[in-house]
């Protein structure tokens, strides 16, 4: 049962530090080009990502890292120190869905959906600005979620090499 624990811990370890790389990378590189001169921006971004957007890195290792999250939980209950841990990441993870799901996304499809080049320049920065406020949200939650992964990390590690000071 330890293999499957740590295997299990280590793949949802892994797949939260991916997801916080892409975060940061879409943070600190993508998205400022995107809103750089709006509309003109905009226009540059969607003539760039005709084959993939950065949503599809997300949409794979999102739920992936939330499932290997469950299976631990399922598997490593009575674990309770890293259990909560993990528990309060995939709370803050189906927070940071929720909101992408229902108001980033309209956002997104204003800023880059079939009739964003008709939309009106002020429509266009007025969606940039709702955006990116949201989008800060998302990658405050992101970090707390990740902290609180890390901090399981040390707990589930410790539980595993030293049971009897638990």
């Amino acid at each position: 049962m330890k293999t499957i624990q740590t295997i299990l811990f280590t793949a949802y370890f892994c797949l939260v530090m991916i997801v916080l790389g892409g975060t940061i990378f879409s943070v600190l590189v993508e998205y400022p080009n995107w809103f750089a001169s709006v509309p003109q921006s905009l226009e540059a971004t969607r003539t760039f990502y005709k084959v993939f957007h950065p949503g599809y890195f997300f949409q794979i290792f999102g739920p992936l890292m939330l499932l290997t999250a469950i299976a631990f939980i399922i598997v490593a209950w009575r674990i309770a120190a890293a259990r909560n841990l993990v528990l309060i990441s995939i709370a803050l993870f189906v927070s940071i869905e929720l909101l992408t799901f229902f108001y980033i996304y309209p956002r997104l499809n204003i800023l880059f959906g079939p009739d964003s080049a008709s939309q009106a320049v002020e429509e266009l920065r007025l969606a940039s600005q709702q955006f990116t406020t949201a989008d800060r949200i998302r990658t405050v939650l992101m970090f707390i979620a990740s902290g609180s992964g890390i901090a399981a990390l040390f707990r589930f590690f410790k539980h595993q090499y030293e049971p009897e000071l638990l």
